[in-house]
């Protein structure tokens, strides 16, 4: 039985992270105004409109932030703690763990933030060793996403012999970030 469980816990925290993570690609790439016409955006486009399109009708964006997008993004989040506590079914009601949630699902929010950013840079920093003048859709979209995070760090250190510096800086800033903001709202965590 305890190995029903693990194997569905950890298939809803899979296919409930590959969600938020869609919904965050499209709330980041607009937010950094990426190019949306490769099969990468659209492919985002097309599997939230169903429901930012109706969001948005509810909730209005605030300047440039979409916030339909990123409330969506929080529900995902927290919808992903809710089946994990009902799936673990520790015998107190879902109810008595709902505020806690509610301040947890938005460390899970900003973990998959900085988890995306991690990703996105490490690629970049993979892809301009192997092979630097390479398109391909999803190389667009990690440098779109990347490039905000890493262009200020250029400023910072320079380039040494060609070798850009700046992704392990931007990394050590993340993780920081990872253990200063994150950690404490995780802490909550069940």
């Amino acid at each position: 039985m305890q190995y029903l469980q693990n194997a569905t816990i950890y298939l809803t925290q899979a296919l409930l992270a590959i969600v938020l993570y869609v919904v965050l690609l499209r709330f980041w790439m607009q937010w950094v105004r990426a190019d949306f016409r490769n099969e990468v955006g659209q492919f985002i486009i097309s599997t939230t409109n169903p429901v930012v399109i109706p969001l948005r009708r509810i909730i209005p964006s605030i300047k440039t932030v979409d916030t339909a997008t990123l409330f969506l993004a929080y529900i995902v989040a927290l919808i992903k703690l809710l089946a994990l506590v009902a799936i673990s079914n520790s015998g107190i009601p879902w109810s008595a763990y709902f505020p806690t949630l509610l301040v947890v699902a938005i460390g899970a929010l900003l973990e998959a933030c900085i988890y995306l950013f991690m990703a996105a840079i490490f690629i970049s920093f993979i892809v301009s060793w192997v092979a630097p003048h390479s398109y391909h859709p999803v190389l667009s979209v990690v440098r779109s996403i990347s490039e905000p995070l890493l262009a200020p760090a250029r400023k910072l250190i320079p380039t040494i012999g060609g070798l850009d510096l700046s992704p392990m800086l931007v990394i050590l800033f993340l993780n920081v970030s990872l253990q200063l903001l994150v950690a404490p709202l995780l802490g909550f965590r069940i």
